[in-house]
């Protein structure tokens, strides 16, 4: 239903100049949303600068760690991957090389009952039994019946086919994560039991023990393609022997892991290089996070007065000045360092532009210091007065979670918004009174002219009638 006030904004003659009265009137909540918005972009502006500092700050304390080897990384490598692969070599802290020589890689044990007609009854004649199965640290004790009930409810003989099933059935119950067991079918009339171990080693071996009944048939005489014997890898590294019951090799060598892929005919080579590629890799993240962060930080504090330009965070020098200073840091050299040691960034061919951007102005240095001297370059990350150690200490100052410069800065600017908030909505309900009342003015007007034409008319009536 439509509201009496509703319908006197759309009657009310006066109702455009209410609204123009209303949006003069507006002039101060517009001017404080305006600065609502501008403290908004600030924030915002924050946050980008504060992600990006953070991520400068997990590079340096990725790179400091010494467990991570970040300037002596390793690669690992085979002369013959068709005989062994190295996967890992992360206890080893220097090159090295070993010469190994598989005789035999670690296999299942996989056992075949004999060959038997599908149709017949032969092993139903044996009667239901039992056998113990052990595979690795399992062992079930698994029944088999010989005959089932048919149609008629009749109890009648299992062929052959339907009770080596009935015992493969009995395998995939028991032992889903040890063992497989197939009935295969060998030919139009024949088939063959088989059993095979699903891990490698003696350990792991398939062994039947206190066979009855018609698992005695099965199981009696069971043919093992490989011997126990020889279910093991074997394998030579340097002189040494060893046996293994898995492929997959961590134990041998402290730090470093392989897989035996193949019989060898003599000695392959597995080596542990240093890996200069990944060490430059490293360097160039540390440069790439400065420069991201630098961008952020320039990209939301530029002043372009010339085409009045400026960014969100132009006025709060703390931040503008932040990469400037960790610039100057960079140039330092490290107190500590002994003469003709690596003591700064430039050491390493590493500078920086006007613009503040980080970058390599000598390569060949830069790779000649990662090949010779790697140990110095980890020290100018893990040192305490080194000066990418006191660059993270001055960007970290500004990430503190509660204490932090970018913290205090976004506090202030949220009491800022808030405050702004408490005015605007001020704004609103003096608006909606000033409103109300221009309305009642404009209103109380309309009366009084429309009492005035009405006397007038009455006037005019009047007059009319004294004519007559």
């Amino acid at each position: 239903m439509t509201s009496i006030g509703n319908i006197f904004q759309q009657t009310n003659p006066y109702e455009k100049f209410v609204q123009q009265l209303v949006e003069l009137e507006s002039q101060t909540k517009l001017k404080l949303e305006q600065q609502q918005k501008t403290h908004r972009e600030r924030k915002d502006a924050l946050g980008a600068v504060s992600s990006s500092i953070s991520k400068f700050n997990s590079k340096l304390t990725e790179l400091g760690d010494t467990g991570n080897n970040s300037f002596q990384p390793l690669k690992t490598s085979s002369s013959n991957e068709s005989v062994v692969r190295v996967h890992a070599a992360s206890g080893i802290d220097r090159p090295s090389t070993y010469n190994i020589n598989v005789e035999r890689i670690a296999s299942r044990d996989i056992a075949l009952a004999g060959v038997m007609t599908a149709d017949g009854f032969e092993l139903a004649a044996q009667g239901a039994g039992e056998v113990t199965l052990t595979i690795g640290d399992k062992t079930e004790t698994l029944t088999v019946n010989t005959q089932k009930e048919d149609e008629g409810g009749n109890m009648v003989d299992m062929t052959n086919s339907e009770i080596l099933n009935a015992f493969a059935d009995q395998i995939a119950e028991h032992f889903g994560d040890h063992a497989q067991a197939n009935v295969f079918q060998v030919n139009d009339d024949e088939v063959q039991f088989s059993i095979q171990s699903l891990i490698t080693g003696f350990d792991n071996r398939v062994q039947f023990d206190g066979a009855t009944g018609v698992l005695a048939e099965v199981t009696t005489g069971i043919n093992h393609l490989v011997d126990a014997e020889q279910l093991n890898a074997r394998f030579t590294i340097d002189g040494v022997t060893f046996e293994r019951g898995q492929n997959n090799i961590s134990d041998a060598i402290t730090g470093l892991n392989f897989e035996l892929m193949g019989e060898s005919t003599g000695n392959v080579q597995m080596s542990v290089d240093r890996d200069l590629d990944d060490a430059r890799s490293n360097i160039d993240g540390f440069i790439s996070a400065f420069n991201e962060m630098n961008k952020t930080i320039r990209d939301r504090t530029f002043v372009d007065a010339e085409n009045d330009r400026r960014g969100a965070l132009q006025n709060m020098r703390s931040i503008r000045n932040l990469t400037l200073n960790l610039r100057q840091t960079g140039l330092l050299p490290m107190e500590s360092a002994e003469e003709g040691q690596l003591a700064r960034l430039s050491d390493l061919g590493i500078g920086f532009e006007k613009n503040g951007t980080m970058v390599v102005e000598d390569a060949d240095k830069l790779t000649q210091m990662l090949g010779e001297r790697p140990d110095q370059i980890a020290a100018l990350f893990t040192s305490e007065d080194s000066p990418i150690a006191q660059m993270k200490a001055q960007s970290e100052a500004y990430t503190k979670a509660n204490s932090g410069i970018i913290a205090s800065i976004e506090d202030g600017i949220d009491q800022q918004i808030s405050r702004l908030d408490n005015r605007i909505a001020a704004q609103d309900r003096h608006l909606e009174r000033y409103e109300q009342q221009q309305r009642e003015q404009f209103n109380r007007l309309q009366q009084i002219i429309t009492q005035g034409e009405e006397q007038f008319n009455q006037l005019m009536q009047f007059q009319q009638s004294m004519w007559r």
